[in-house]
């Protein structure tokens, strides 16, 4: 098996757990998201490190995907706030700017996802400006952010609800609706459902046995149209 790939067993629950998952949100998918004009960003670090992290974003992924690694660091920091959790401010910068870094991309040797593959180089970026350690909390954050099971450990966790509210619209009522609208009209959103369509066509084509392609089969085309954020 290739790194990131899932075993037979593994595919079949991941179905099944996002068959339900997405059965449970479709009420609120249904939902119109609440609007308001009073909102405000959170500032990303300020470092020779979250710099890096940024030129690096900006240099490889396509505009619809940048917006969305923008969209997904507030996500990130808001729903920590909502959960209770203390996160590192640069790792979660880290993994939310890089956390797509090869979606759609070509296949990597010993790779079977591209979640692992993201990972890795995102981790190889952190080592050089933080820890051994920083840089397996990134690495092992993007690397699971497309599971259906949400991951415990602090920064995993609010990466994989921003990606999830970013591309499905899931838990978007528990955040304030000023934020939501100020990072909507920051970072637009044009484009982007087609584009990541697009990307997840390619991972079910490369990388058969990943999440993405497993999720993508699975049905993961309709709650990503229904995303009551591109609707809005």
């Amino acid at each position: 098996m290739r790194i990131g790939e899932l075993t037979r067993s593994e595919r079949l629950s991941t179905a099944m757990a996002a068959s339900a998952a997405a059965a449970r949100s479709l009420p609120g998918q249904l939902r119109r998201v609440s609007s308001s004009s009073c909102g405000q960003l959170v500032t990303p670090p300020d470092s020779k490190f979250a710099t890096e992290v940024a030129e690096r974003a900006a240099d490889e992924l396509a505009p619809e995907v940048l917006a969305h690694s923008l969209r997904c660091f507030q996500w990130a920091a808001a729903f920590a706030e909502v959960d209770g959790l203390v996160a590192d401010p640069e790792q979660l910068w880290a993994a939310s700017m890089l956390h797509d870094l090869v979606l759609g991309g070509p296949d990597v040797d010993g790779y079977g996802c591209f979640a692992a593959i993201g990972g890795a180089l995102a981790g190889e970026l952190v080592a050089r400006h933080r820890s051994a350690v920083d840089a397996d909390v990134v690495r092992s954050a993007i690397a699971v952010h497309f599971h259906p099971a949400t991951p415990a450990e602090p920064v995993a966790r609010c990466l994989h609800s921003a990606v999830n509210l970013d591309v499905v619209g899931r838990r978007s009522r528990e955040l304030d609706a000023g934020l939501i609208a100020v990072t909507e009209a920051a970072h637009s959103r044009d484009g982007f459902t087609q584009t990541f369509c697009d990307a997840m066509k390619v991972e079910a084509h490369l990388r058969p046995y990943s999440s993405a392609a497993v999720l993508w089969r699975a049905g993961a085309r309709l709650p990503i149209l229904l995303n009551p954020l591109a609707r809005a």
